[in-house]
């Protein structure tokens, strides 16, 4: 009997065990400065299954590995080039070669006109260690590389930023980010790369006339954003779900488009935005999930409320190595309570037949 029992107990665990939601590195990490290798590497030694970036487009368009259109919340470029901003006070990536751009060092995300730290307990961001900038050929080389030496597999999702920006500016980012990946041999829908971009028509013109055959998630938030011309009042209702759906392999959309909250940050229902994804055979991954910012008096129970109530695909988080945490305790408290049920019957049954017999 007890080696019925062990050979049961193993299968039951391994039967029992219910699949977990992926986990998307959003810019890396937060326990270094965003989007540096450094962070990039840490997510991949957290286990996310992606490591998101953002790209942007230099002076002599290279693709650097940067959120913003501008230089002034992450690195000294102030310091390093003083009067090469705007008239707003900003510097711009697109006004900066690649080797200028290689002299800025990166520091924690700040308020670029004052120099506040965004999150006051992140990575200190006047820290003198020396993070840089990377181009997307590095990022590249890097996840290839990780992937090769630990034998992990996972991904990168890349945002192209601002597309109608770099086309007023005569770039197309987006060929010039194909191109790059082409390089590489990343063309393929089974291939380690995914594109996303706020632009929903970019993804559009990726898709029917560039050609690409990867996969593509449509970024969404709330028009008054302005984030791009897109419609996401459309995109998000079920005839813009349908439209997308040939196009598009995934959602990610912020998460207030998923849930609704009251004032006080608590969760009061949620949109028909994920059941009508996967009506359409979509995945959804909402942004951002942030340990150190986020609605409500309860991580853990938002995550909790998006997996298990929402039913979403994943998660894009700061935090990818909590949130991974959270997800596999969750997966054997409830292995177990599953395995315990099975056991006791297990043991009724095997009584049952001994008796019989």
């Amino acid at each position: 009997m007890l080696l019925y029992l062990t050979v049961f107990y193993c299968l039951a665990i391994c039967q029992g065990l219910q699949q977990r939601p992926l986990v998307i590195g959003h810019r890396g990490s937060a326990y270094l400065p965003e989007l540096t290798l450094a962070t990039q590497s840490m997510a991949h030694a957290f286990g996310a299954d992606f490591i998101e970036i953002d790209v942007n487009l230099s002076k002599d368009n290279q693709l650097i590995v940067i959120h913003d259109l501008y230089l002034d919340g992450v690195t000294n470029v102030a310091e390093i080039y003083p009067g090469r901003n705007r008239s707003n006070g900003l510097s711009y990536v697109i006004d900066f070669t690649l080797d200028e751009i290689r002299q800025l060092t990166v520091r924690e995300r700040v308020r670029p006109l004052n120099g506040t730290q965004i999150y006051p307990l992140r990575f200190p961001s006047k820290s003198v260690v020396p993070f840089r900038l990377s181009t997307l050929n590095e990022t590249i080389e890097l996840l290839l590389g990780l992937n090769r030496g630990t034998g992990r597999q996972r991904q990168l999702l890349i945002e192209i930023k601002k597309p109608e920006y770099h086309t007023e500016n005569n770039r197309s980012i987006s060929r010039v980010v194909l191109d790059t990946l082409r390089a590489y041999n990343l063309t393929r829908p089974t291939d380690p790369v995914v594109i996303q971009t706020f632009h929903i028509e970019e993804l559009m013109n990726i898709r029917r006339n560039l050609g690409s055959e990867l996969r593509l998630f449509a970024l969404m938030t709330l028009n008054r954003v302005g984030e791009s011309s897109s419609d996401y009042d459309f995109y998000r209702s079920r005839e813009g779900i349908a439209n997308l759906s040939r196009t598009v392999q995934a959602l990610a959309p912020d998460h207030l488009l998923v849930v609704d909250y009251d004032s006080n940050g608590t969760i009061v229902g949620m949109s028909n935005l994920t059941k009508w994804a996967h009506e359409y055979n979509l995945q959804v991954y909402p942004y951002t999930f942030r340990r150190d910012l986020f609605p409500g008096s309860s991580f853990e129970n938002l995550i909790d409320y998006f997996w298990h109530t929402v039913q979403v695909d994943g998660f894009i988080t700061d935090h990818p190595d909590y949130v991974l945490e959270l997800l596999q305790n969750d997966i054997m408290k409830d292995g177990s309570k599953k395995l315990a049920s099975r056991l006791f019957l297990s043991i009724l049954t095997f009584l049952f037949i001994t008796i019989c017999l």
